[in-house]
């Protein structure tokens, strides 16, 4: 499940909006709710989306299932 997370004025992780199955349908949410410029990346994770606003401050996070581990 793809989660879409808005800044609550202390913390990037502070509001959970809402949860969706596939990538694209999270973005487009995102896109109506949260007013942001750009889509970023996490460096460290795959399935970790910043985004932020004209002055490249964070206002929301995307993120995405964790890859399941191999046995």
């Amino acid at each position: 499940m793809w989660e879409i997370w808005a800044w609550d004025g202390n913390k990037i992780q502070g509001k959970l909006l809402k949860k969706y199955k596939k990538k694209e349908s999270a973005i487009s949410y995102a896109k109506k709710h949260i007013d942001f410029k750009f889509i970023e990346q996490n460096k460290n994770s795959k399935n970790e989306y910043f985004l932020d606003d004209r002055d490249h401050r964070a206002v929301g996070i995307i993120i995405g299932p964790l890859p399941k581990k191999k046995r």
